[in-house]
């Protein structure tokens, strides 16, 4: 399986990014970050800002937008959704991160999956290392392999 990383801003040369590196190298190519710089106006400009994360979207890929109003996961139910992307063999999922601003309507409504890392507002840079860590984490799940525990 491989994974998308569609997000609304830019990582380079942060304590943020130098994480995210570290699990990038542990999954070995198998995640791709796409990013659009932020506008100070998308909170004007929403459907716009869905719009351009929607054309990142591979073809026949499974969304899962991250967004506080989601469904909040377990690793192992992370793993499990993975797991029967598989099986409908989809073979990109693409995770959805906004800016400042969170997510329009048109994005949600498109959505497979809406998922939340809790209540709590995260910044975009924090969310991109959440999940990434979290997709190393469900990797570790399938192989049986101790970092999970």
């Amino acid at each position: 399986m491989k994974y998308q990383i569609s997000c609304i801003g830019k990582a380079s040369n942060t304590p943020e990014q130098s994480l995210i590196n570290k699990y990038l190298k542990r999954l070995h190519n198998k995640i791709i970050i796409k990013e659009i710089s932020q506008k100070n106006d998308f909170f004007n400009k929403l459907d716009e800002q869905d719009e351009k994360l929607l054309k990142l979207a591979p073809k026949n890929s499974f969304l899962i937008v991250l967004d506080r109003d989601g469904i909040n996961f377990t690793s192992e139910k992370l793993a499990q959704t993975i797991k029967n992307c598989e099986i409908k063999n989809f073979r990109i999922i693409n995770f959805v991160i906004g800016g400042s601003f969170g997510h329009g309507k048109n994005i949600k409504k498109k959505a497979n999956k809406i998922l939340s890392f809790g209540k709590l507002t995260w910044s975009h840079l924090l969310a991109r290392t959440m999940i990434i860590e979290q997709l190393y984490r469900v990797e570790c799940i399938f192989n049986n392999h101790p970092y999970h525990k």
